[in-house]
């Protein structure tokens, strides 16, 4: 089983049974004082991504922004995440923007992964990526209008346990939208979910929505994964 998206693990979160049974991990931080902890984890799952979200946009500066283009040089394994846009929290949206496309610059400057955070922005999203030479994973995504131009482009579509708390027919709709080569399966730990309990148990309730068996789409996670982190 595979997590493609939580934050800097430092100890098994609580109420996530199946932590220990994850093969690989992808784990981000929202801001420069959450890179050097990360670091710190010795987890060889675990792949490093490292970036300022929207909602803390202030915090990038000329510093931070020279340090994570250090990190970036000095580790080929670091990737760029979780940055992105924020309609209801986290400042002006141009400013958001600016933050985000000089992360996208450097992410793609260094072919590295980008893991995105959107909230009511997928077309400015969009736009920014086009043309890009990047490889991108749209953390906790839920809207289906945009699936098929953001399947056009190299993005990946993760799906968390948060989801679930809609209907079943919207559930299948995006799910069902998803290009079965582009689905990922994440927890956005330690922000899970309403009952949550672990990897497996969300993927088996998700497949008795759409109609899938879990192993299928635990197997089906693990390969895009593995396609994106070679």
């Amino acid at each position: 089983m595979i997590d493609s998206h939580l934050h800097g693990i430092e100890q098994v979160p609580e109420g996530y049974g199946d932590f220990s049974e994850l093969s690989r991990i992808v784990s981000c931080v929202a801001k420069p004082d959450e890179w050097d902890r990360q670091m710190q984890i010795d987890d060889p799952r675990m792949i490093k991504c490292y970036g300022v979200h929207p909602w803390y946009g202030e915090e990038w500066t000329v510093e931070s922004k020279s340090r994570l283009y250090n990190i970036l040089k000095d580790d080929p394994d670091a990737h760029v995440g979780e940055i992105g846009l924020d309609s209801k929290r986290g400042g002006k949206i141009l400013f958001q923007t600016m933050v985000m496309i000089q992360q996208l610059d450097l992410a793609e400057y260094f072919g590295r992964v980008v893991s995105i955070h959107d909230v009511g922005c997928e077309k400015m999203v969009l736009d920014s990526l086009k043309g890009r030479k990047l490889k991108a994973i749209l953390h906790s995504y839920g809207s289906d209008s945009y699936v098929k131009s953001y399947s056009e482009l190299e993005c990946y579509f993760s799906i968390s346990p948060r989801l679930l708390s809609r209907s079943d027919i919207r559930v299948q709709r995006l799910v069902g939208a998803i290009p079965e080569d582009r689905l990922l399966l994440e927890t956005d730990s330690p922000v899970c979910g309403k009952d949550f309990k672990g990897m497996r148990d969300f993927a088996e309730r998700l497949g008795s929505i759409i109609g899938k068996p879990a192993d299928d789409l635990i197997a089906t996670a693990e390969e895009n994964l593995r396609r994106l982190f070679p």
